[in-house]
């Protein structure tokens, strides 16, 4: 590691039957691989910023036939693009006939003029921007143009089975000032999709056009039909004025797909549920009962059943849903830790691989068998775990909270026992609609407190996902008094369960939502005194200054009972920490990012 702020991202081939691991591609500084395809047992299309020009752009790796007897110690990649911007995503459809990929270009502008536009303002020295429509900023980056638009283009294999352009790539949503993937956290694996046959393509977009995107969490899917030129998109959820998004097509019939959907407007931490489309307008939605809200959908590779990703008590889950189109039956396959990233074996529908973590062990990649056993298949940081502390485990608790209601938290002991008495750090998530997850993390790690011999007590109080909608809901209005109670009675429960925990050496310590809540606590003395210091990580501590600064409208409306700051001035200043600065007397260090 030449720097500790860059990495590098390569491509690894592994044989499920003998587990061996080979690196395919050269480790270099700063070049990352992403977004890999297997074309067919030899061949598989990625991106890299390998290209000479330092930017992102679409690399073959040959295989060669014998893979495990090869003597060469890395493939060299083949570019395939060669375009002065970079592409962000990429998406392949079965046949390896057509592709999709995307790049920042001005809504009416090609790829090439983009760059010529760019680069003629940057020449020009100009440093003042001009808006005339909201967004302004975008969490941290500021909307000057350019926009993430999917490009629709035909591949074919040439003579020496190199891959090449064999059509013009079509900017699917040329002349709309719009992103797809959505901005900031879209991607293509989730929000496009090819049909079975890979003659139809859906994509999600949001509608950015107007100011009034602020204050909508509206998506929609499109479809296009590829087998005919100059065909428009078609709009399948348009009656649907929330968030419509993740369209994932059958892999056995092109009039079939599955999305997720939510039902309220301007809620983005609102249930969502999975709604079947059949092309005919007609929609089935699938658990529409059931009070979890599904984070991922993945097809079985016969199109019978779902794999579905979701929260549950603070885990994140896999439950399989079969039998989708007779008597439907749900269940749960993996229980505990954080599970993502289902990818199902092409031959057999019960076996999967997927990513697994937990707060006692990071991220490695697992193997789900049809009899139900659960394998690790990496154990890439095996030889690192051995150098550190670590604490052995975590437990789940749970206590009366606020209202009488059950409310549940975590607690870490320290990595060196509970023999004597530690110290505690007291941690309050942000979201607020999130929730402390079974998992390693890489912002706040339980373990990296452990390791310093405090305690950790983490309450997932009201307001939080993954225990029923109406759990998450409650927190509406109330951002300073059911969770400020919850917060309250978690920590007397745990000093009383956890005897060993020192209460004269407690820290508390937020982001976010969480650094709002230390704001809160420092307030008030009958929670702040408890105390020794206070930590606020990019906390808000005003919340009218919120209601009438933050870019994305719906979210400050919507949580505090749907108002704005002038149409109920009292709604912000009800549970605001400004008003409470004359009870603060425990320090507190507060830190915050440039970008926040």
């Amino acid at each position: 590691m030449p720097d500790l702020r860059g990495s590098t991202t390569t491509l690894h081939w592994l044989d499920l039957e003998t587990n061996t691991n080979i690196q395919l591609t050269r480790p270099i500084w700063g070049i990352h691989d992403r977004q890999f395809f297997w074309i067919d047992n030899d061949t598989i299309l990625f991106l890299s910023n390998r290209a000479s020009s330092g930017l992102t752009q679409i690399f073959q790796l040959m295989l060669p036939v014998d893979l495990l007897k090869a003597t060469t110690t890395f493939i060299e990649p083949i570019q395939i693009t060669n375009y002065s911007l970079n592409i962000d995503n990429l998406l392949v459809n079965r046949q390896a006939s057509r592709l999709a990929f995307s790049c920042q270009v001005y809504p009416n502008l090609t790829i090439e003029e983009t760059f010529t536009r760019q680069t003629t303002e940057k020449n020009s020295g100009r440093t003042v921007y001009q808006f005339d429509k909201l967004f302004i900023r975008h969490w941290d980056e500021y909307m000057i143009g350019p926009r993430h638009h999917p490009f629709l283009v035909s591949v074919e294999r040439q003579a020496n089975r190199i891959f090449k352009f064999s059509s013009e790539p079509i900017d699917v949503i040329f002349n709309v000032d719009s992103d797809s993937p959505t901005r900031p956290f879209g991607d293509a694996k989730t929000q496009w999709s090819f049909s079975a046959t890979g003659n139809s393509f859906a994509y999600t977009r949001q509608y950015d056009e107007t100011s009034a995107v602020a204050w909508s969490t509206n998506m929609d899917i499109y479809t296009i039909d590829l087998s005919k030129s100059g065909q428009s998109s078609v709009c399948i959820t348009c009656d649907n004025l929330a968030t419509d998004t993740d369209p994932s097509y059958s892999p056995t019939d092109d009039n079939v797909l599955v999305y997720r959907s939510q039902s309220k407007q301007g809620y983005e931490s609102d249930q969502f549920k999975i709604k079947l489309y059949n092309g005919s307008n007609s929609r089935i939605t699938f658990l529409d009962d059931w009070d979890r809200s599904i984070q991922a959908v993945t097809w079985s590779f016969d199109g019978q059943s779902l794999f579905l990703e979701l929260g549950e008590e603070a885990r994140h889950v896999i439950y399989h849903l079969f039998n989708l189109f007779t008597n439907q039956s749900l269940t749960r396959l993996v229980s505990n830790g954080t599970s993502h990233e289902i990818n199902v074996h092409p031959m057999n529908s019960r076996m999967f691989i997927f990513t697994h973590q937990s707060f006692i062990e990071p991220i490695n990649i697992y193997l789900y068998s049809s009899d139900g056993s659960i394998q690790s298949i990496t154990d890439h940081n095996k030889a690192l775990l051995a150098k550190v502390k670590i604490s052995p485990m975590a437990e789940a608790f749970s206590f009366p909270g606020a209202r009488g209601e059950k409310v549940w938290g975590w607690h870490m002991p320290p990595s060196n026992g509970t023999d004597k008495r530690a110290p505690l750090a007291f941690l309050i998530h942000g979201g607020p609609q999130s929730s402390w997850y079974d998992a390693w993390g890489f912002g706040w790690n339980f373990q990296t407190y452990s390791s310093q011999g405090y305690a950790v007590i983490a309450i997932n109080f009201h307001g939080s996902d993954s225990y029923g909608q109406n759990f998450t809901d409650s927190i509406i209005g109330e951002y300073g008094s059911l969770p400020f109670e919850d917060l309250q009675l978690g920590l007397s429960y745990a000093l009383k369960k956890f005897s060993y925990i020192d209460p004269n050496r407690a820290v508390a310590l937020g982001a976010s939502y969480g650094g709002y809540m230390i704001y809160w606590i420092a307030g008030h003395p009958e929670m702040s005194l408890r105390f020794k210091t206070l930590i606020s990580h990019n906390g808000v501590f005003d919340t009218r200054a919120m209601g009438y600064s933050t870019e994305e409208l719906w979210f400050t409306e919507h949580d505090v009972g749907g108002y704005t700051p002038w149409s109920n001035p009292d709604a912000y200043e009800l549970y605001n920490p400004v008003h409470h600065v004359a009870n603060w007397t425990q320090p507190m260090l507060i830190i915050l990012g440039a970008h926040d």
